[in-house]
Protein backbone atom coordinates (compact mmCIF):
# COMPACT_ATOMS: atom_id res chain seq x y z
CA UNK A 1 0.00 0.00 0.00
CA UNK A 2 1.29 3.88 -1.13
CA UNK A 3 1.29 5.28 2.63
CA UNK A 4 0.65 8.85 1.53
CA UNK A 5 -3.41 6.94 0.94
CA UNK A 6 -3.30 6.06 4.97
CA UNK A 7 -3.45 9.97 5.58
CA UNK A 8 -6.83 10.13 3.90
CA UNK A 9 -8.34 6.89 5.19
CA UNK A 10 -8.80 5.93 8.74
CA UNK A 11 -9.10 2.00 7.39
CA UNK A 12 -6.14 -0.16 5.64
CA UNK A 13 -7.13 -1.96 2.87
CA UNK A 14 -5.80 -5.19 3.38
CA UNK A 15 -6.47 -6.67 -0.13
CA UNK A 16 -4.06 -4.81 -2.68
CA UNK A 17 -6.18 -5.70 -5.51
CA UNK A 18 -9.38 -3.62 -4.08
CA UNK A 19 -7.37 -0.27 -3.76
CA UNK A 20 -8.66 1.87 -6.59
CA UNK A 21 -12.32 0.98 -5.03
CA UNK A 22 -10.82 2.07 -1.61
CA UNK A 23 -9.48 5.56 -3.44
CA UNK A 24 -12.50 6.31 -5.10
CA UNK A 25 -14.97 5.67 -2.19
CA UNK A 26 -12.67 8.05 -0.13
CA UNK A 27 -13.11 11.14 -2.74
CA UNK A 28 -16.36 10.58 -2.37
CA UNK A 29 -16.07 10.76 1.46
CA UNK A 30 -13.77 13.66 1.07
CA UNK A 31 -16.47 15.10 -1.05
CA UNK A 32 -18.59 15.66 1.88
CA UNK A 33 -15.87 16.86 4.52
CA UNK A 34 -16.57 13.50 6.23
CA UNK A 35 -15.13 10.22 6.12
CA UNK A 36 -16.13 7.50 8.21
CA UNK A 37 -13.35 4.84 9.92
CA UNK A 38 -13.99 1.33 10.31
CA UNK A 39 -15.47 1.68 13.31
CA UNK A 40 -18.14 3.67 12.28
CA UNK A 41 -16.85 6.92 14.01
CA UNK A 42 -16.66 9.99 12.37
CA UNK A 43 -13.62 11.43 11.30
CA UNK A 44 -13.15 15.12 10.02
CA UNK A 45 -11.04 16.79 7.34
CA UNK A 46 -10.18 20.31 7.25
CA UNK A 47 -13.22 22.78 6.34
CA UNK A 48 -12.76 25.80 3.63
CA UNK A 49 -14.35 28.37 6.33
CA UNK A 50 -12.24 29.81 8.75
CA UNK A 51 -11.07 28.07 11.62
CA UNK A 52 -9.91 29.09 14.93
CA UNK A 53 -10.56 26.22 17.35
CA UNK A 54 -8.36 23.18 16.87
CA UNK A 55 -11.23 20.53 15.23
CA UNK A 56 -11.90 17.05 15.88
CA UNK A 57 -10.19 14.49 13.61
CA UNK A 58 -10.85 11.21 15.39
CA UNK A 59 -11.35 9.61 18.97
CA UNK A 60 -8.42 12.13 21.18
CA UNK A 61 -6.99 13.55 17.91
CA UNK A 62 -7.67 17.25 17.24
CA UNK A 63 -5.94 19.07 14.49
CA UNK A 64 -4.85 22.60 14.55
CA UNK A 65 -5.16 23.65 11.23
CA UNK A 66 -3.98 27.00 11.51
CA UNK A 67 -1.10 26.66 13.80
CA UNK A 68 -0.50 22.99 11.73
CA UNK A 69 -0.69 20.87 14.89
CA UNK A 70 -1.71 17.73 16.11
CA UNK A 71 -2.99 17.59 19.46
CA UNK A 72 -3.43 14.23 20.85
CA UNK A 73 -5.04 13.43 24.25
CA UNK A 74 -3.19 11.77 27.05
CA UNK A 75 -2.50 11.06 31.01
CA UNK A 76 0.45 10.83 32.74
CA UNK A 77 0.90 7.32 33.78
CA UNK A 78 4.43 7.09 35.01
CA UNK A 79 6.97 9.58 36.88
CA UNK A 80 9.55 7.80 38.15
CA UNK A 81 12.10 5.45 36.48
CA UNK A 82 14.28 4.07 33.13
CA UNK A 83 11.92 4.79 30.27
CA UNK A 84 11.76 3.31 26.86
CA UNK A 85 8.73 5.66 25.54
CA UNK A 86 7.44 8.83 25.86
CA UNK A 87 3.84 7.77 24.92
CA UNK A 88 2.52 4.52 24.30
CA UNK A 89 -0.99 3.51 23.76
CA UNK A 90 -2.85 2.06 26.68
CA UNK A 91 -2.45 -1.15 28.30
CA UNK A 92 0.94 -1.85 26.43
CA UNK A 93 4.09 0.31 27.36
CA UNK A 94 2.41 2.15 30.44
CA UNK A 95 5.88 0.80 33.26
CA UNK A 96 8.16 2.46 30.99
CA UNK A 97 6.28 5.37 29.56
CA UNK A 98 4.78 8.87 31.07
CA UNK A 99 2.15 9.36 28.90
CA UNK A 100 -0.98 7.22 27.96
CA UNK A 101 -2.91 8.28 24.78
CA UNK A 102 -6.46 7.00 23.79
CA UNK A 103 -6.09 7.93 19.78
CA UNK A 104 -4.96 4.99 17.79
CA UNK A 105 -1.39 5.52 16.21
CA UNK A 106 -3.04 5.16 13.02
CA UNK A 107 -5.12 8.28 13.26
CA UNK A 108 -2.27 10.05 14.68
CA UNK A 109 -0.27 9.12 11.58
CA UNK A 110 -2.99 10.53 9.11
CA UNK A 111 -3.50 13.34 11.63
CA UNK A 112 0.30 13.94 10.80
CA UNK A 113 0.44 13.13 7.06
CA UNK A 114 -3.02 15.48 6.60
CA UNK A 115 -0.94 18.66 7.52
CA UNK A 116 1.63 17.99 5.50
CA UNK A 117 4.19 15.93 7.69
CA UNK A 118 6.27 13.22 6.36
CA UNK A 119 6.92 9.81 7.32
CA UNK A 120 10.49 8.15 7.49
CA UNK A 121 11.04 4.86 8.65
CA UNK A 122 11.88 3.69 12.19
CA UNK A 123 14.70 1.65 13.22
CA UNK A 124 15.98 -0.80 11.14
CA UNK A 125 18.80 -3.78 11.66
CA UNK A 126 20.75 -5.16 8.28
CA UNK A 127 21.85 -8.50 9.26
CA UNK A 128 23.95 -8.75 5.72
CA UNK A 129 25.77 -5.84 6.36
CA UNK A 130 25.37 -6.24 10.68
CA UNK A 131 24.63 -2.70 11.03
CA UNK A 132 21.70 -0.26 12.36
CA UNK A 133 20.10 1.89 10.36
CA UNK A 134 18.71 4.90 12.34
CA UNK A 135 15.24 6.00 12.17
CA UNK A 136 14.77 8.56 9.36
CA UNK A 137 11.87 11.31 9.04
CA UNK A 138 10.35 14.80 9.21
CA UNK A 139 12.12 16.59 11.99
CA UNK A 140 9.21 17.16 15.04
CA UNK A 141 9.12 19.67 17.90
CA UNK A 142 6.94 17.77 20.74
CA UNK A 143 5.05 19.77 23.50
CA UNK A 144 2.98 19.17 26.30
CA UNK A 145 0.28 20.63 27.41
CA UNK A 146 -0.50 20.21 30.94
CA UNK A 147 -2.46 22.30 33.63
CA UNK A 148 -0.45 23.66 36.49
CA UNK A 149 -0.40 26.47 38.82
CA UNK A 150 -3.82 27.77 38.19
CA UNK A 151 -3.40 27.61 34.34
CA UNK A 152 -2.83 25.46 31.43
CA UNK A 153 1.09 25.38 30.65
CA UNK A 154 2.97 24.21 27.01
CA UNK A 155 6.42 23.36 27.70
CA UNK A 156 8.46 21.11 25.60
CA UNK A 157 8.41 17.04 25.76
CA UNK A 158 12.39 17.15 27.19
CA UNK A 159 11.39 19.12 30.32
CA UNK A 160 9.92 15.46 31.66
CA UNK A 161 13.22 13.75 30.75
CA UNK A 162 16.23 13.10 32.74
CA UNK A 163 19.76 12.35 31.30
CA UNK A 164 20.67 9.45 33.50
CA UNK A 165 24.25 9.63 32.37
CA UNK A 166 24.40 13.29 32.18
CA UNK A 167 22.22 14.13 34.97
CA UNK A 168 20.30 17.01 33.69
CA UNK A 169 17.45 17.06 31.93
CA UNK A 170 18.42 16.96 27.56
CA UNK A 171 18.10 19.84 25.41
CA UNK A 172 15.84 19.67 22.43
CA UNK A 173 16.16 15.55 20.98
CA UNK A 174 15.69 15.06 17.54
CA UNK A 175 12.74 13.53 17.11
CA UNK A 176 11.30 12.43 13.70
CA UNK A 177 7.86 11.34 12.17
CA UNK A 178 9.22 7.42 11.74
CA UNK A 179 5.80 6.76 10.73
CA UNK A 180 5.56 3.32 11.79
CA UNK A 181 4.65 0.45 8.89
CA UNK A 182 1.87 -1.95 7.52
CA UNK A 183 2.03 -5.44 7.95
CA UNK A 184 1.03 -7.59 4.97
CA UNK A 185 -1.93 -8.57 6.86
CA UNK A 186 -3.05 -4.63 6.31
CA UNK A 187 -2.65 -3.94 10.34
CA UNK A 188 -0.65 -1.06 11.21
CA UNK A 189 2.21 -2.37 13.61
CA UNK A 190 1.97 1.07 16.38
CA UNK A 191 -1.28 0.12 16.49
CA UNK A 192 -0.41 -3.74 17.71
CA UNK A 193 2.67 -2.21 20.39
CA UNK A 194 1.38 0.75 21.07
CA UNK A 195 4.67 2.53 20.08
CA UNK A 196 3.68 6.36 19.97
CA UNK A 197 6.63 8.23 20.89
CA UNK A 198 9.63 6.09 21.59
CA UNK A 199 13.25 7.09 23.12
CA UNK A 200 14.91 3.68 22.29
CA UNK A 201 14.92 2.07 19.33
CA UNK A 202 11.57 0.24 18.36
CA UNK A 203 11.26 -1.23 14.64
CA UNK A 204 7.65 -0.27 15.10
CA UNK A 205 7.53 3.57 16.56
CA UNK A 206 5.32 6.32 15.10
CA UNK A 207 7.49 9.00 16.48
CA UNK A 208 11.34 8.48 17.13
CA UNK A 209 14.85 9.76 17.97
CA UNK A 210 17.64 10.00 15.26
CA UNK A 211 19.87 8.86 17.31
CA UNK A 212 20.01 5.00 17.45
CA UNK A 213 19.93 4.40 21.50
CA UNK A 214 19.46 0.73 22.51
CA UNK A 215 16.27 -1.24 24.11
CA UNK A 216 18.23 -3.11 26.34
CA UNK A 217 17.38 -2.45 30.82
CA UNK A 218 21.28 -1.76 31.22
CA UNK A 219 21.37 1.01 28.67
CA UNK A 220 18.53 2.76 28.91
CA UNK A 221 19.55 6.47 28.80
CA UNK A 222 16.23 8.30 30.03
CA UNK A 223 14.72 8.33 32.96
CA UNK A 224 11.51 10.05 34.24
CA UNK A 225 11.81 14.13 35.57
CA UNK A 226 9.92 12.98 38.87
CA UNK A 227 9.86 16.49 40.10
CA UNK A 228 8.55 18.04 36.77
CA UNK A 229 6.13 16.20 36.18
CA UNK A 230 2.34 16.11 37.82
CA UNK A 231 0.50 13.44 39.28
CA UNK A 232 -0.43 10.53 37.67
CA UNK A 233 -3.84 10.16 36.64
CA UNK A 234 -3.50 13.86 35.23
CA UNK A 235 -4.79 14.88 31.67
CA UNK A 236 -2.81 16.64 29.35
CA UNK A 237 -2.44 16.85 25.63
CA UNK A 238 0.75 15.95 23.55
CA UNK A 239 1.62 18.70 20.98
CA UNK A 240 3.46 17.51 17.46
CA UNK A 241 4.37 19.75 15.14
CA UNK A 242 6.80 20.33 12.40
CA UNK A 243 10.32 21.16 13.87
CA UNK A 244 11.19 24.83 13.72
CA UNK A 245 12.26 25.67 10.12
CA UNK A 246 11.13 22.81 8.57
CA UNK A 247 7.59 23.84 7.49
CA UNK A 248 7.90 25.83 3.91
CA UNK A 249 5.32 28.72 3.23
CA UNK A 250 5.01 31.36 0.91
CA UNK A 251 5.46 34.43 3.13
CA UNK A 252 3.45 37.20 1.87
CA UNK A 253 3.15 40.81 3.67
CA UNK A 254 0.01 42.49 3.72
CA UNK A 255 -0.05 46.56 2.84
CA UNK A 256 -1.83 49.49 3.91
CA UNK A 257 -3.64 49.72 1.14
CA UNK A 258 -4.62 45.70 1.29
CA UNK A 259 -2.37 44.39 -1.35
CA UNK A 260 -0.26 41.71 -1.21
CA UNK A 261 3.30 41.61 -1.12
CA UNK A 262 6.63 39.73 -1.32
CA UNK A 263 9.37 42.77 -0.74
CA UNK A 264 8.29 45.21 -3.24
CA UNK A 265 6.27 43.44 -5.77
CA UNK A 266 2.15 43.18 -5.87
CA UNK A 267 0.80 39.69 -5.73
CA UNK A 268 -2.71 39.05 -6.94
CA UNK A 269 -4.77 36.59 -4.63
CA UNK A 270 -5.13 34.83 -8.24
CA UNK A 271 -1.30 34.07 -8.68
CA UNK A 272 -0.93 33.17 -5.29
CA UNK A 273 -3.18 29.83 -5.91
CA UNK A 274 -1.12 29.56 -8.98
CA UNK A 275 2.38 29.15 -6.71
CA UNK A 276 1.08 26.68 -4.53
CA UNK A 277 0.03 24.74 -7.17
CA UNK A 278 3.84 25.29 -8.35
CA UNK A 279 5.51 24.35 -4.94
CA UNK A 280 6.64 20.38 -5.88
CA UNK A 281 5.06 18.55 -3.11
CA UNK A 282 8.13 17.10 -0.89
CA UNK A 283 8.98 17.43 2.84
CA UNK A 284 7.37 19.82 4.52
CA UNK A 285 3.63 21.28 4.51
CA UNK A 286 2.90 24.31 2.58
CA UNK A 287 1.11 27.35 3.43
CA UNK A 288 0.66 31.04 2.92
CA UNK A 289 2.36 33.05 5.53
CA UNK A 290 0.32 35.94 5.50
CA UNK A 291 1.81 38.93 7.66
CA UNK A 292 0.35 42.03 9.25
CA UNK A 293 1.92 44.91 10.70
CA UNK A 294 0.07 46.52 13.80
CA UNK A 295 -1.21 48.83 11.82
CA UNK A 296 -3.39 46.68 9.88
CA UNK A 297 -6.85 46.28 10.87
CA UNK A 298 -8.34 43.12 11.54
CA UNK A 299 -11.03 43.70 9.03
CA UNK A 300 -8.78 44.22 6.70
CA UNK A 301 -6.64 40.69 7.16
CA UNK A 302 -9.84 39.50 7.01
CA UNK A 303 -10.69 41.35 3.63
CA UNK A 304 -7.19 40.01 2.31
CA UNK A 305 -7.87 36.22 3.71
CA UNK A 306 -11.27 36.57 2.04
CA UNK A 307 -9.79 37.62 -1.03
CA UNK A 308 -7.14 34.49 -1.14
CA UNK A 309 -9.89 31.90 -0.84
CA UNK A 310 -11.84 33.79 -3.14
CA UNK A 311 -8.98 33.16 -5.70
CA UNK A 312 -9.44 29.70 -4.73
CA UNK A 313 -6.85 29.24 -1.58
CA UNK A 314 -7.83 26.27 1.03
CA UNK A 315 -8.65 28.57 4.03
CA UNK A 316 -7.22 25.89 6.29
CA UNK A 317 -3.71 26.63 4.66
CA UNK A 318 -3.45 30.46 5.39
CA UNK A 319 -1.68 31.39 8.51
CA UNK A 320 -1.64 35.04 10.20
CA UNK A 321 1.51 36.54 11.62
CA UNK A 322 0.82 39.55 13.54
CA UNK A 323 3.79 41.48 13.95
CA UNK A 324 4.22 43.37 16.72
Amino acid sequence: MNRRSLYLSPFVCTNRVNMCGVLSLVVVMLSANTIVSSAGESVGVPPEEAVSQPRRFAAGVQIDWQRRAVEVDASVVLREGPLELLACSPHTREHESILAVRARPLHIYQAMGLIGLEPGSPVRYDPKHQRVHPATGQPLALRIRFPGDGRQQVIPAEQWLYDIKRKQTPTLLDWVFAGSHTRDDGRFTADLEGTVACVVDFSTALIALRASHSADNDLLWLAANTEAIPPIGTKCTLLISAAPGQTRGIVLDLAVDGSLRQGDKAIPATDVLRMLHREEPGTAAVRVVLRAGANISNKGVETAVASLVAAGVNRSLIEIQRER
